[in-house]
């Protein structure tokens, strides 16, 4: 669902901004990438990141069902609900 979404990191050495793909994330139990500002190489472990993404995803769930059980309820307008 987000698997082309990005997240930025902050390198903890220089503060650059780095980028990241959440399907880096994903892939396991955590990431390693290289500081675009700096060079350093940068370990994110991503327990703390899966917990967040699967609320994230599970939030996204309910407003979708909440947003169909509205479609369902909703009444259709009809011709004399409109004013010109």
């Amino acid at each position: 669902m987000f698997e082309d979404e990005t997240i930025d990191v902050d390198c903890p050495k220089c503060r650059h901004k780095n980028s990241i793909l959440v399907r880096d994330f994903e892939q396991g139990a955590e990431s390693h990438f290289v500081c675009e500002g700096c060079k350093l190489s940068i370990k994110v472990e991503s327990a703390a990141f899966h917990d967040r993404l699967e609320r994230l995803k599970k939030e996204v769930d309910d407003l979708e069902r909440e947003a169909a059980q509205d479609a369902k309820k909703a009444r259709r307008p009809r011709k004399d609900d409109f004013q010109i």
